[in-house]
């Protein structure tokens, strides 16, 4: 009862986590040596968090007991140029939480051949804000002037509960499966306004597009299987993990609201949408993905090397609709047809960490890896086009991991940075025409950096030893 307590108080804790990369696969790393190691560890986690990064080498380490990583305080940084309009500059930092991780592994039957383990952690939760406006001269007659205004805010987030059970085939041989019940939600609001004005009398409207979208999607328990395996002999240890796209979602809901309004002097056109409705259904997909890992020991030191591969997602429809927006009220139909749609590409991150163990209580460990953009596209309406804001990023890690008695402790940094001119450029503010104010204007040329620094503080809990074939065992 008391594990289930603490499993509830860490699921709470860590709703309080969000961070300004935009979902990528490799956003976070768990506990002591996934944290240090910067994720270098789907060949062994070497404590419970292999429930999440190799379910199949649970039986292969000599600990049982709970792990714990406390919510990190992080610092960082994401400026956009040209995102809203050439040479437009827009920052979003501050302080943030990374997400934390609890676990417990233990023996549900009298032998060291079957090893269970429960964990729950959330996988990522991202949070991206950028708001701009813009009053500028429109070249060459200066008769009118334009002023544009936009706000942006998209966040993911996605919870895991995890069972996990390993079979111990030999001595050197684990494989294990990890069932996890994945609970995910996703937000947009984009909030606009285009509007000329004779320079002259700046209250006198010639044309405006004003328009306000945002939508919420849930999809309540879809499930991920991850299937592990994992061999150790004398020094050495390989990983092999598949984990499957989801599937078998229990239910799925959304909501939109729109509401547009465009006006033209020019052409003395006037037109107005406005709409908000509630879906029963909502698609949302994640990649199949295989990872690779291994480590080897010699003499202090450890050499931990991982990499798992991504497949690319389709463009698909997250939702769709059509409807009349007075329901049947108005004299004739006024018909309103919505839709959304996203994919991913393929992606292959990689990682490499170090550990040397100083004495019997102390350990150093240090890592690096990559945490490559999806390059996630939102298209609303086939019009409006959003492309991951979130470069490319490099981690780099480490710090000191202590033992005492049946407690693990583990103290270190992460470090991280990524820069790139790939990203798409939402629209144009700084360039409007009365020929492209009803358009989203923009070209590929955005320049994204992002930084962080993060310090993490994790706790495991040894309450039973078994063998392990594992050297340097903590």
């Amino acid at each position: 009862m008391r594990t289930l307590y603490i499993l509830i108080l860490s699921s709470l804790l860590s709703s309080l986590a969000y961070s300004q990369t935009d979902a990528h696969y490799w956003s976070h790393q768990f506990g002591a040596h996934g944290l240090l190691l910067n994720g270098a560890v789907i060949s062994s986690a070497h404590d419970e968090t292999s429930i999440f990064y190799n379910p199949g080498a649970i039986t292969l380490g000599g600990n049982l007991g709970f792990a714990f990583s406390f919510i990190s305080p992080t610092y960082s940084n994401l400026s956009n140029l040209n995102f809203l309009g050439n040479n437009q500059s827009l920052s979003d930092n501050g302080f943030r939480f990374s997400p934390g991780f609890l676990a417990v592994r233990f023996r549900p039957f009298k032998t060291d051949r079957i090893i269970a383990g429960i964990a729950t952690f959330k996988r990522y939760k991202s949070d991206i804000s950028f708001e701009d406006r813009i009053v500028d001269k429109i070249n060459p007659t200066d008769l009118f002037v334009f002023r544009s205004d936009l706000k942006f805010h998209r966040k993911k987030n996605e919870d895991w509960y995890g069972l996990a059970l390993g079979y111990k085939i030999n001595e050197n041989l684990g494989i294990g499966l990890s069932q996890f019940s994945v609970w995910h939600g996703q937000s947009l609001e984009l909030d606009f306004t285009k509007e000329i004005l004779l320079s002259q009398s700046p209250t006198s409207l010639i044309q405006s597009w004003r328009s306000t979208f945002d939508y919420n999607i849930d999809v309540y328990s879809g499930w991920i299987s991850k299937f592990g395996i994992s061999y150790a002999e004398d020094n050495v240890q390989l990983g092999l993990t598949v984990t499957t796209p989801l599937y078998g979602v229990l239910r799925s809901a959304t909501n939109y609201a729109i509401d547009d309004q465009r006006i033209s002097l020019i052409d003395s056109s006037f037109q107005v949408v406005s709409n908000r409705a509630n879906l029963d259904e909502a698609l949302y997909k994640s990649p199949l993905s295989i990872g690779l890992g291994f480590d080897f020991g010699f003499s202090k030191y450890r050499l931990f090397a991982s990499a798992e591969y991504f497949r690319e997602i389709d463009t698909y429809t997250i939702f769709q609709d059509a409807s009349d927006t007075f329901d049947g009220v108005s004299i004739e139909e006024a018909n309103y047809e919505i839709s959304l749609t996203t994919g991913n590409e393929n992606v292959l991150n990689v990682a490499i960490g170090l550990e040397y163990i100083k004495n019997d209580r102390i350990t150093l460990l240090g890592g690096f890896r990559t945490d490559f953009n999806q390059n996630n596209n939102l298209m609303i309406n086939q019009s409006a086009e959003y492309l991951s804001s979130t470069p490319n990023i490099f981690h780099i890690s480490g710090g000191v991991l202590a033992t005492y008695g049946s407690s693990i402790f583990s103290l270190g940094a992460d470090v991280s940075y990524g820069r790139s001119k790939v990203g798409k450029q939402l629209t144009d503010l700084s360039n409007i025409t009365s020929d492209n104010i009803f358009t989203f204007s923009g070209d590929n040329s955005v320049e994204s950096q992002y930084f962080s620094v993060s310090i993490f503080l994790t706790y495991d809990f040894i309450f039973e030893r078994i063998a392990s074939n594992r050297k340097h065992q903590h």
